[in-house]
This record gives C-alpha cells, structure tokens and sequence, in this order.
C-alpha cells in the first residue's frame, strides 16, 4: 500500500521566529497530530550550518539545532538534516522515503518562500504526489508566503487550506 510522508520543515525555534504567521505552529501541530492518526511517516526536518564560525547554526547539540518543543520527534519519527535550503539535498531522504513506498509528500513548516517552496517543488520532480497545507506553513511575510504558495500550485502541487 502506498505510503504517506509528513515533512515537517525547519520547526526551529529562530526559524519559526522568522515566520509571518505565529498561528502556523498550532495548526502544523494538527496537521501532525492528523497525519500520526493515519499512520504517515513523520519526517522532522532541520537545517544546520557548515559554518564552524556560525556555533548558533552549527552545533547538532546545541539551540540552534534544537526542534520547537511541540514539534520534538517522537520515537519512529525519521530526522533529516539539511546544510542548504533544500531538504532533498540530503542524500539520505528520498532513498529512506522509496525504500518504505512512500508516493505522497505532505508538507508543513517555516519558510514558506525558502525551504517549504523548494522541498515542494523537487518532491514533484522527484515524482511524489505533493500536498502543501497552507496554513501550517509561515512565510518571511505574508506576501512571500502568498506568492511560494502560488508558485507551489503552479508547479504541481495541491496547496490545501
């Protein structure tokens, strides 16, 4: 049977207080709590640095790196580490997703304009079937969020509210 993956991206506490929307983290944590009940994959992403100068972004232990507590992994929980603003530069992600038949990608997360665009436009052509749930996404404004959203629907795929 076809398997559903939530991905959750950039749920980082300086992250998120980048985000145009603060009500995004509730509705991400519904949109988790929704997806869990169906038994989708709940992949937890997060972006790191590679710049040793940068110790915030670039320690794995330390707060930079450190998930929003309501959206801390659970056991069974897959973790993705990024370097860049694309997800799917984790050489690691799609060949996990494939190995469990994973066809759909459901995305939620912080920015709307820089990592949720990106990680929703190479799942398309990587070839999953891609849902985006809107309201459970935050832009760096609400104008940028409105137009990746946008960007997203025109790509290929369904943006839900």
């Amino acid at each position: 049977m076809p398997r559903t993956a939530l991905l959750e991206i950039d749920f980082q506490p300086w992250i998120i207080e980048l985000g145009h929307d603060p009500g995004a983290l509730a509705r991400a944590e519904s949109v988790r709590a929704a997806q869990r009940a169906a038994g989708s994959l709940v992949v937890c992403t997060r972006y790191l640095s590679r710049d040793a100068a940068d110790p915030m972004r670039s320690d794995a232990d330390g707060d930079g790196a450190r998930f929003h507590p309501s959206m801390t992994p659970r056991p069974g929980d897959l973790i993705a580490t990024k370097f860049d603003r694309d997800i799917w530069s984790n050489p690691d992600l799609d060949a996990q997703l494939r190995l469990i038949g994973v066809e759909h990608v459901v995305i939620t997360g912080y920015l709307t304009d820089f990592g949720v665009r990106i990680a929703a436009e190479r799942a398309c052509s990587l070839g999953y079937r891609v849902t985006v749930y809107a309201g459970a996404c935050a832009g760096s404004t609400a104008d940028e969020h409105r137009h990746a959203l946008d960007s997203m629907a025109a790509t290929c795929a369904t943006v839900a509210e």
